[in-house]
């Protein structure tokens, strides 16, 4: 460098910038250039396909949406009181009031037992459907979406979403068809078309299309089975980036997705010449700028170095700072102030960052160890922390004890008042265990109805007279709310910490094994009761 200096006779400060700055940016926009011409197809391969293949796992999640709020649609009308009851007249009316809302769907019929369709609002009754998959798979008491067919009467493309239906005494009564109309969901794939030349068709596990192409008119074509590429590469489960001819002989991009059934593959496709005019045009432009830019990059390169160096001074330092862990730290804008708009928006931008990083990553720590339902600890920070809590006492000679509470006959509450009912239940269990323990006592929710209390400097009798007053406290205050009036109890397993160890890695499994034991003898003895880990008491005989 410094034989160029010389050679050019540079010796100012100012110039040797100015050659060195020149030099560089003309050696940069050779590269971009010989990078674009030689690598840059391809990487634009990649990410042509990479875009359209995040497109398509997209839309792929939302027909399996519609696809399964179709099937639950159907399922709720199986389970009304009117189709268990087989009241078919009030059937027809629930169904025209159901498809006055629901518009996806055409028509809703019911076939009995026997496979005989006895209402419907376009097929002929008496109609035998005992022969269709639909209707043996409602004898197993499946769901079923069967592939495409056309109406008898409509003479229209669709399909048809079914349940089994079960009268009073949980019999097979007869299966409920849904059937929708594939113009919606034509509709709802063609939405999405990647570029100007783009198509997104559905196809069958056989490789027919669902959503077929249409003519002039509107009508829809008749195809043979799609047999490209795409659909070989499905088929295998491979993915590829590189182009291929389409049906129609045009050299296209594509993409697939199965739905989560396996049962319909989604394609989308783009037609390669039309894809890559951008890039040639992208090329003859970074061309022209490299020339614009050789020539006034020394001008830009002194008037912007020295306030781009600061911001990115700054910025450094703070993406050091949240590196470290210090997750908020800020930009002061007053450092900033007389740089362009551009770098102010930069910081601006940080700053904004910087914060909902701070944001996020105090919610994912309170997530980690609180249960979003009864908004108690949870297993894992009882696990992790408690035992670390367990360790420190035990270092301290102090004993520990582990409560583990089991809310009795909470199925049958479930099965009464409803999971929502249920769900209130163990908001109210677990707000009497929080009130009823020491700030120095860790309650957390094990699983399900379950609930531990570690209890530190805590011994065994004390323990027994916690879990009893807990007990009592449960029989003396049931849940309210305006409809109702539950009365819980609970069955309390006791255990105390002991250096021998019997289960797990650590004493507090050892604990909470323990307990549970104990736990199993109380709800065998009747529930409503408190039982102790004897093991205990049995060591300090031997």
């Amino acid at each position: 460098m410094q034989n160029l200096f010389g050679i050019l006779r540079v010796s100012s400060l100012k110039g040797r910038l100015r050659l060195l700055f020149s030099v560089l940016v003309m050696a940069m926009c050779l590269l971009v250039v010989l990078y674009m011409a030689l690598f840059g197809k391809v990487i634009k391969e990649r990410e042509i396909h990479a875009a359209l293949q995040e497109a398509i796992d997209l839309q792929r999640l939302f027909i399996d949406k519609w696809k399964s709020e179709r099937l639950a649609d159907v399922h709720y009308m199986a389970l009304t009181s009117a189709a268990r009851s087989l009241n078919l007249q009030e059937m027809g009316s629930q169904f025209r009031l159901f498809q006055s809302s629901h518009t996806d769907f055409n028509t809703i019929s019911f076939a009995n037992a026997d496979g005989k369709l006895v209402l419907s609002m376009t097929e002929a009754l008496d109609t035998d459907v005992s022969d269709r998959d639909y209707f043996r798979a409602a004898r197993n008491n499946e769901a079923f979406v069967t592939d495409v067919m056309t109406g008898r009467v409509s003479g229209k493309s669709m399909l048809a979403f079914t349940a089994p239906v079960r009268d009073r005494n949980e019999l097979f009564a007869g299966v409920l068809i849904g059937t929708v109309d594939l113009s919606s969901l034509d509709a709802f794939v063609n939405e999405f078309r990647f570029g100007e030349s783009g198509e997104t068709f559905l196809l069958n596990k056989e490789g027919y299309r669902i959503t077929r192409k249409r003519d002039a008119s509107g009508a829809l074509q008749t195809e043979e089975p799609y047999r490209t590429e795409i659909y070989e590469r499905a088929v295998a489960g491979t993915q590829d980036w590189k182009s291929y001819l389409n049906r129609d002989g045009n050299r296209v991009f594509g993409a697939y997705a199965w739905s989560a059934d396996r049962q319909w593959l989604l394609v989308g496709e783009t037609r390669m010449r039309d894809t890559f005019k951008p890039y040639y045009r992208l090329l003859a432009a970074i061309l022209l700028i490299s020339g614009l830019t050789l020539l006034a990059s020394y001008v830009a390169t002194m008037l912007f170095t020295r306030k781009i160096s600061v911001l990115l001074k700054h910025l450094l330092d703070g993406t050091k700072r949240i590196r470290e862990g210090r997750y908020g730290h800020r930009i002061d804008p007053a450092l900033i102030r007389s740089a362009p708009a551009e770098l102010k928006e930069l910081s601006d931008n940080f700053n904004i960052m910087s914060d909902k990083l701070q944001s996020t990553v105090q919610l994912l720590e309170e997530s980690a160890v609180v249960d979003h339902l009864t908004e108690v600890y949870n297993r894992r920070f009882l696990m992790n922390e408690g035992a670390k809590i367990e360790e420190a006492a035990a270092r301290a000679g102090n004993p520990s004890c582990i409560l583990l509470v089991d809310v009795d006959y909470f199925k049958q509450i479930n099965d009464t008042y409803g999971h929502l009912v249920g769900d209130r239940v163990l908001k109210h269990a677990a707000a009497l265990l929080v009130a009823s323990v020491r700030n120095s006592d860790v309650a957390a929710r094990y699983g399900g109805e379950e609930f531990v209390i570690l209890a530190t400097n805590c011994e065994l009798a004390r323990g027994k007279e916690l879990a009893e007053r807990i007990r009592t406290w449960f029989m003396n205050s049931p849940y309210r709310d305006e409809e109702r009036e539950i009365v819980i109890t609970v069955s309390i397993g006791v255990a105390q910490s002991s250096p021998q160890r019997t289960y797990g890695t650590n004493t507090l499994e050892d604990m909470i094994e323990r307990a549970d034991r104990a736990l199993y003898r109380a709800k065998h003895l009747g529930r409503n009761r408190v039982e102790c880990d004897d093991n205990l008491w049995k060591r300090k005989s031997e």
